[in-house]
């Protein structure tokens, strides 16, 4: 696996540069702006002339907004696609990899299918209004509610509804949702399971990057609570498993702890 951390962007995107290669990152992940401040263009050829000679070979782009892109609300939906076409064409600009994003909830008084439908077709909107080439990876979530993609089953529904509009699409495992979801995956036994989950589910093959985190939830408590490797949860015996796979040997890793 290419390892790299999720850096802040608050003091600007060459800081955030300058703390993955200070820890000698192959990969970093970073949001494509900074609150309250929409990028110029001198900043991010900055950026990527100075990505050019770091060493940081991988960049992923996070979405900043949480979206609504499966809401029944017509003018909130469409307020979701316009913000995912801004970040999606900042994410070319800044030269990421690929563009993480969580699916976000369904509406009240709607349902799953429906919610997944709107999705998937909101998001290839967005991609259509930009002719953005960037790979979208969905991210799987902490599950409960109506948030969409908590299980490997609705995170493979997704997948399938988004590859279906020609949109070039991925998966982001975050192992820390997956503990929260209910997926033991503290043994080398349960890591083993949820991979052979997502093979038969989803492939692996799609999996394009994970988010390592340890997590100070319990196991199916549907809480966020990314904490450090080995002091959390989840430990380190199904991390060991993880990195060890053949399969991964080219996936971006992103560290998300504090």
């Amino acid at each position: 696996m290419r390892l790299g951390i999720h850096c802040s962007v608050r003091n600007g995107f060459l800081p955030a540069l300058e703390e993955a290669k200070a820890l000698d990152c192959e990969a970093m992940q970073m949001l494509p702006y900074r609150r309250h401040h929409v990028p110029t263009t001198e900043e991010m050829a900055a950026f990527r002339a100075a990505r050019a000679v770091s060493g940081v070979a991988l960049l992923l782009a996070h979405s900043r907004f949480v979206p609504n892109l499966g809401a029944s609300d017509e003018s909130r939906q469409r307020r979701s696609i316009e913000l995912l076409a801004a970040e999606l064409r900042l994410s070319e600009e800044l030269g990421a990899q690929a563009y993480v994003l969580h699916a976000g909830a369904y509406s009240a008084g709607s349902d799953l299918k429906t919610g997944i439908s709107q999705v998937a077709a909101a998001i290839a909107q967005a991609v259509g209004d930009t002719g953005a080439k960037i790979p979208i990876l969905l991210e799987n979530v902490p599950g409960g509610g109506r948030r969409m993609g908590g299980s490997l089953e609705e995170l493979a529904e997704l997948f399938n509804a988004v590859a279906r509009k020609s949109v070039r699409v991925g998966i982001c495992l975050d192992t820390a949702h997956a503990w929260a979801q209910g997926y033991a995956i503290s043994t080398a036994e349960g890591m083993l399971k949820f991979i052979a989950q997502t093979h038969r589910l989803i492939g692996t093959e799609h999996v394009w990057a994970f988010h390592l985190n340890d997590s100070r939830a319990p196991l199916g408590s549907h809480l966020e609570n990314h904490w450090h490797w080995g002091q959390g949860f989840v430990g380190l015996e199904g991390l060991k498993v993880l990195l060890d796979r053949p399969e991964f040997a080219d996936v971006v890793g992103i560290v998300e702890t504090p």
